[in-house]
């Protein structure tokens, strides 16, 4: 998700600053000599600063604005360039000490607290920079860039409501700036009201035509309301405009999945692994030689994991599909995930997927883990289907059924709650433990807490009436999450890795999944070709969690009594 940020307002304006290097130079040396002449003639000296801010000669630059300011100590505009020119040598305090001498000299200088707001939004000293905007606007109510930067500013406190609301009300008052729009449409998608987000930015567009990044959030928009075929084409506009972002062919695949035209889309997903905020998930393996589905008899094949615990459970599925083109198979997971795949189908070596362990072990090719369904050439009716592909350990089954004493005749529900909060897609996934409260009307249910990390902790205070056992305090890593499930009737749980282990144990899961689906569930359907004992319940409007709830207690109940 783009999101621009405007810099500071700087006063350079055509005259003074043309584009043409040759131009610049040829009016350095008339203000030279201009100030032979008139040595104390402080435009001069300003316009000769402003043009050596544009050929990048900042410390002559600096120099010469001081003597502007010298000989005009309240020149608004001096005391903006001379502040532009320290930023842009990498001296943001002392810029932010040139503005505050300016407002000394200055107050009501609307221009001289944007360019402080500004800067002061750029090194993230957030509340400053919110008092700094405030009062360019109480200045200049019309000063569009302000809004767009207060916004910004609230954005990053996680405050997008108030982003939102200064947003709308720069509009107001400047219903022209496509950069408000833009910026509108993209807090709104982030809150998740995409009707309203989808309008936005294409106001943004309509004011701007060639406005990449506005196409770009436009169709996340529209992807985010399953709109797959529309978002495309908003990608592709995106990238006419600008065909080198990857971050744009990366959601295009993910759009193209969605669509369920899975060979197209994992072709296009191999963006991903070209994508700075990727890099980590493939910085160990640049230079190695890379497996492309060929016959690798007598060789050793490292498939690597990257992303997340999910996406490890998920696609090592193809394992046994890459055994049968050759030699020796390596896969590297996390810790966590180690235990559980020991007996993996396919897989000759488990690795720690570490640094050191991958530097310490001895192979051929390397491949990522989400690469494999684009070299199988995946479609919706050859997804490798052979279910279940994980196991638990009957040893471990056993001493789960010993901790959990669920003699009796209760139907025996895992239940998870919370997906990672750290991160936008994870507040959206989230439903919380008290959303599930219809559940607990339910008699004849024994519900097990499967969630991990810091939403846990709701497992202390559950629905009145849920009967709820808390035994993760003894899971310590996906082997024992998966001996727990082994133990119940049925997992019923938010979009988490819990549920694609469930589907690969073949256990039946109960998905909840937000407005926005993720590409893996594509459009529409309440089953997945991924998983045949999985059903999924999806939210019909963004954030309303009470009607899948409804539905899953209706369907729960009808289980009880068959």
């Amino acid at each position: 998700m783009n999101e621009n940020q405007s810099g500071l307002r700087q006063q350079l304006s055509p005259d003074n600053a043309p584009s043409e290097q040759n131009v610049i130079t040829d009016a350095i040396q008339y203000c030279r000599e201009g100030l032979a002449i008139y040595p104390e003639n402080f435009e001069l000296w300003y316009n000769l600063g402003t043009s050596l801010i544009v050929l990048s000669r900042f410390s002559e630059a600096i120099d010469t604005l001081q003597q502007a300011i010298a000989l005009k100590p309240d020149f608004a505009n001096a005391y903006i360039n001379w502040g532009v020119a320290l930023n842009e040598q990498g001296l943001p305090e002392n810029a932010i000490q040139c503005y505050r001498q300016g407002l000394a000299a200055c107050p009501d200088n609307a221009d001289l607290w944007y360019s402080l707001g500004s800067i002061l939004l750029a090194v993230s000293r957030l509340p400053e920079a919110v008092t700094a905007l405030q009062q360019a606007i109480a200045l200049e109510p019309g000063l569009a860039c302000a809004y767009t930067n207060l916004g910004n500013a609230f954005n990053k406190q996680s405050l997008s409501l108030d982003a939102i609301q200064c947003y709308q009300t720069g509009l107001a008052n400047c219903p022209g700036s496509e950069e408000l729009w833009f910026n509108l449409g993209t807090s709104l998608l982030k809150v998740q009201r995409l009707p309203e987000a989808v309008a936005a930015l294409k106001q943004a567009i309509t004011l701007k035509p060639d406005f990449a990044d506005a196409y770009l959030n436009l169709g996340n928009a529209l992807q985010a309301q399953g709109q797959a075929e529309n978002a495309i084409a908003a990608y592709n506009q995106a990238l006419a405009l600008n065909p080198t972002d990857l971050e744009i062919y990366y959601n295009r695949a993910t759009a193209i999945l969605l669509s369920g035209n899975l060979e197209h889309g994992f072709y296009e997903y191999e963006w991903r692994t070209q994508i700075k905020r990727f890099h980590h998930f493939y910085e160990w393996f640049g230079g190695q030689p890379r497996w492309c589905g060929e016959n690798f008899a007598g060789k050793r094949l490292l498939i690597y994991h990257e992303q997340g615990f999910g996406d490890a459970l998920q696609f090592c599925r193809y394992l046994p599909l890459v055994k049968a083109r050759g030699g020796s198979v390596l896969f590297s997971a996390k810790k966590p995930l180690l235990r559980l795949l020991t007996t993996l189908p396919g897989c000759d070596e488990l690795i720690e997927h570490t640094a050191e362990a991958i530097r310490q072990a001895k192979y051929d090719l390397v491949v990522p883990l989400l690469s494999l369904p684009y070299i199988f050439g995946t479609t919706l009716s050859t997804i490798p289907a052979n279910i279940p592909y994980l196991a638990a350990g009957q040893h471990s089954i056993a001493v789960w059924r010993n901790k959990i004493n669920a003699a009796g005749p209760n139907l025996r529900v895992g239940l998870v709650w919370a997906s990672n909060s750290d991160n936008i897609v994870g507040h959206i996934r989230t439903c919380g433990l008290q959303a599930m409260a219809p559940l607990a009307e339910i008699p004849g249910i024994t519900f097990y807490s499967l969630q991990k990390d810091k939403a846990a902790l709701e497992a202390h205070t559950p629905p009145p009436g849920m009967p709820l056992i808390d035994l993760t305090g003894d899971i310590d890593d996906f082997a024992d999450t998966a001996a727990l499930i082994m133990n119940l009737d049925l997992v019923i749980s938010v979009d988490t890795a819990v549920t694609h282990l469930a589907g690969a144990l073949g256990k039946p899961v109960w998905t909840l999944l937000p407005a926005a689906g993720e590409w893996r569930w594509l459009l529409k359907r309440n089953d997945s070709p991924w998983y045949p004992a999985i059903r999924l319940f999806r939210q019909s409007t963004p954030g309303d969690w009470r009607s899948v709830m409804t539905a899953v207690a209706q369907e729960l109940r009808m289980l009880v009594s068959a």
